[in-house]
């Protein structure tokens, strides 16, 4: 009995190692996409409900970096689940928490930069490269951070 706990608990740390693994690695890739457009990226030195600061004079982002997964049967509708769990509950963000949501799929290269305006209320945000998707502007776009002339 107590052997099936040890390895159950064992199982549960790889798994969460894991998940902390893609995740610094989503955090990374983000603040990769930043950098190529010249932002200055910071991130906090306490909990906080972005990942990173992203800064370019004048402008300065609160960035929250999710996962952006493939919809199942399809080839090209994404979703990002545009909550957190906060004394285990679900909670959606909001304006207080971040000003960008940056969705990364590591598998494919694919991001979303989408202000935090779209996904109020929202658990999940759903991009297509289809011409009618509301999320399509987004979708490996800069548009969210780039300023008209």
């Amino acid at each position: 009995m107590a052997e099936n706990i040890t390895k159950e608990n064992e199982n549960k740390r790889l798994k969460f190692q894991k998940s902390m693994k893609f995740g610094a690695l989503r955090e990374l890739t983000a603040a990769k996409i930043f950098m190529e457009k010249d932002y200055i990226v910071s991130v906090p030195n306490i909990n906080a409900r972005y990942d990173f600061i992203a800064e370019k004079y004048p402008d300065v982002y609160r960035v929250q970096v999710k996962t952006m997964n493939l919809k199942k049967r399809s080839m090209n509708t994404w979703y990002i689940h545009t909550f957190s769990f906060v004394n285990g509950k679900r909670r959606t963000y909001t304006e207080g928490d971040c000003e960008l949501i940056v969705g990364v799929c590591l598998d494919s290269g694919n991001f979303a930069i989408v202000p935090i305006c779209e996904v109020i209320g929202k658990t999940v945000f759903n991009l297509s490269e289809h011409e009618q998707s509301k999320g399509r502007e987004y979708l490996n776009s800069y548009k969210a951070i780039e300023k008209n002339p």
